[in-house]
């Protein structure tokens, strides 16, 4: 029997008598006519037969059934090299660069096999493998394998995680590249409805106390008579409203005492679609007058909750990731005029939470004392019969509130996962002025116990 294979280079084409290296008496096979040597990293046109895939890495080593096999044809052969067992039953490829080419074979029964080969700088299980622990955690964001590169597809939520994702993909120059996006939903994920509900809980209590004499800054001088009245120009009638007498000589005697107690209990919930933005806006508008020179403007002070929410769920880890802005407030009294104050607490956090799992986003105990005195000088800081030469006043405000989140998937099987919230809803119910038993939320850090 006589066996050879024939093998194409760059620049010429070789023929190698397999069987005189083996000792085998015989001769080597010419080429097919009309079908001439294998172009460089191109398959050969015409009936090319079966074409099948390999991927190799460099250094690494295949080896194929050489039986039945009566030429060969390599395109490339500084990307592979290939070489003959001693038996000639099997080839040996070993991967040197990384490229592609193809590997024609001929069969003694006239069919043909084309191996379309690829050389990658590293293993395509390696790469798998590491991708697979890089991306351990991050919610949104998975590998997708196509012939022998990678991709990374799927969304984040800041532009500081896609820059960590790019500069991934670049440690694998031709085997991996990042599709990932700012914002949007996994690509299997992307039709999910994500529901994410807010408790906000607020206990106040406050006191305050003046008891003395409130005596006058200044004594003497003109009285100014002061009245006030309005004209009905359609009645053709006048009203004068009770006239006051400026700068009293005489003091007043201060003796009032307040207290009492507040709670405050909001709940909001926000549905929208995996990886999608949504934004909750409720609360109201107080408008008031401004004089500026000769015109009247209209001024607004607004209150109310204010949420913006883009949940990001990845159904693989059962894992939420959430970017929160919140701004809850309410209206105050004025101070020294008539116009209202606000108070509020804003929020912007990004949080990760399992489903079913609820998570206290903020919390705040706040504690304000204030003491003040007015009247004679020297004579209203003395003790006791101070009260008779001046007003001291006190007052005491005492605050604690938690906001809380429970991320949920629609339709999906549910968790008993309110017990947290649950007990901070009980201890409202309860709340009757006594601040000191009230817990909405564990003051103590995990790490500090």
């Amino acid at each position: 029997m006589t066996r050879s294979f024939r093998r194409s280079l760059a620049g010429g084409s070789l023929l190698l008598a397999i069987t005189s290296a083996l000792g085998w008496p015989g001769r080597a096979w010419p080429a097919e006519p009309g079908k001439g040597e294998l172009p460089k990293g191109e398959v050969p046109k015409g009936d090319a037969g079966k074409l099948e895939e390999l991927a190799l890495a460099v250094g690494e080593t295949k080896t194929l059934s050489a039986r039945e096999v009566r030429n060969y044809s390599l395109g490339l052969a500084d990307i592979v090299d290939t070489r003959i067992t001693p038996d000639g039953t099997q080839f040996v490829l070993v991967g040197k660069r990384a490229g592609s080419t193809t590997l024609l074979l001929l069969n003694n029964d006239g069919s043909k096999k084309t191996y379309e080969i690829q050389v990658t700088a590293r293993s395509e299980g390696a790469v798998q493998r590491e991708l697979d622990q890089l991306l351990e955690g991050i919610a949104g964001v998975q590998s997708r394998r196509v012939g022998s590169r990678f991709f990374l597809e799927g969304s984040v939520g800041t532009e500081a995680e896609l820059s960590r994702l790019d500069k991934l993909a670049q440690l694998y120059p031709g085997q991996v590249e990042s599709l990932v996006t700012v914002g949007g939903g996994t690509v299997t994920d992307r039709n999910m409805l994500i529901r994410v509900d807010f408790f906000f809980v607020q206990y106040d209590t406050n006191s305050s106390y003046a008891v003395g004499l409130g005596w006058p800054g200044s004594i003497g001088g003109s009285a100014v008579l002061q009245s006030q009245f309005t004209y009905d120009f359609v009645a053709k009638t006048t009203t004068t409203a009770q006239a006051s007498i400026v700068n009293q000589p005489l003091p007043r005697l201060d003796i009032a005492s307040k207290h009492g107690w507040a709670k405050v209990l909001r709940q909001a919930s926000v549905l929208t679609a995996n990886g999608m933005e949504a934004n909750f806006d409720s609360g109201g508008e107080q408008n008031f007058t401004v004089n500026t020179g000769l015109t009247i403007g209209l001024q607004r002070i607004s209150f109310g909750t204010i949420v913006t929410v883009l949940p990001r769920y990845d159904s693989k880890s059962q894992q939420v990731n959430i970017k929160i802005v919140s701004d809850i407030s309410d209206l105050t009294s004025g101070v020294a005029s008539n116009v209202p104050g606000r108070t509020f607490s804003r929020l912007t956090t990004n949080v990760g939470l399992k489903l079913g799992q609820g998570l206290v986003l903020s919390g705040l105990h706040a504690q304000t004392h204030t003491h003040s005195i007015e009247g004679l000088p020297f004579l209203s800081d003395l003790p006791l019969l101070g009260l008779l030469f001046g007003s001291h006043s006190n007052g005491e405000l005492e605050t604690q509130n938690a906001m809380f989140i429970i991320p949920s998937v629609v339709e999906a099987i549910p968790h008993n996962s309110r017990q947290m919230v649950d007990k901070a809803l009980a201890e409202y119910h309860r709340f009757s002025g006594d601040l000191d038993k009230v817990a909405p939320y564990e003051f103590t850090p995990p790490v500090a116990r």
